[in-house]
């Protein structure tokens, strides 16, 4: 009787600790929007593309320090359009545009490690994404439709 105990509380352990694991990289049923793409199926046909063309705006490149102990290791220079619909959208986003670069710098000061393969290639497709979350935390839903990421520069100092 105490060894099956034992055996349920090691699996409510392990099962408790990945969906934390889960809840923290918000993969799973913790992705963001996953229940509103089930919700949209249906809608689809409902929704119409917008009369309005799409705006970009442009912004100052980002730059981060990659450090190594005590010295720079490398540098990564990003440079970044914001597309948005509507003039109220692109006014609202270039009074936030101070606020948007610190997110991103932020952002890719801590998650910078993540969007690098084992090769040390760059994963461009991720950072957009990851972007494009923080873009919409900053100014708010529907505001930022896209993140479009004109170059990547990885400067190693060797």
């Amino acid at each position: 009787m105490r060894k099956i105990v034992i055996a349920i509380a090691i699996v409510l352990m392990i099962a408790g600790g990945g969906v934390s694991v889960m809840k923290a990289l918000e993969m799973g049923p913790f992705a963001p929007n996953s229940g509103d793409e089930m919700a949209d199926n249906g809608s689809e046909d409902d929704k119409k593309l917008p009369d309005v063309p799409p705006t970009f705006i442009d912004l100052d490149p980002l730059i981060i320090p990659i450090f190594a102990g005590d010295r720079v290791a490398a540098t990564l220079q990003i440079q970044l359009k914001l597309e948005t619909q509507g003039k109220e959208n692109e006014a609202k986003i270039n009074k936030l545009l101070p606020r948007i670069s610190d997110a991103f710098l932020r952002d890719l000061y801590v998650f910078r490690p993540r969007h690098i393969r084992k090769d040390g290639e760059i994963m461009v497709s991720a950072i957009k994404k990851r972007l494009e979350l923080v873009a919409q935390k900053v100014t708010g839903k529907d505001v930022v439709t896209g993140v479009l990421i004109q170059s990547v520069v990885d400067n190693a100092n060797q």
